[in-house]
């Protein structure tokens, strides 16, 4: 489940060189549950793209790229 928007914060920080910084806000609401998150910094499908065709080429043992689907 995503955090709400409300709830992420990504600024420039004087404190940071003008760096920029995410930070989040969240409640641990329930004693025994198990809490994940995770982040990614986000790629254009472009940027994607061009960085596995740069994996292939280096033509990686453990490498296998397969289409999946196509879009309309």
């Amino acid at each position: 489940q995503r955090l709400p928007a409300k709830n992420v914060y990504y600024y420039r920080c004087p404190d940071h060189r003008r760096n920029y910084v995410m930070s989040f806000a969240f409640c641990f609401d329930r004693e025994d549950d198990v809490y994940q998150f995770a982040y990614c910094y986000p790629y254009t499908y472009s940027r994607l793209q061009h960085y596995l065709a740069s994996l292939e080429r280096r033509n990686l043992d453990y490498l296998q790229r397969e289409q999946l689907g196509l879009s309309v």
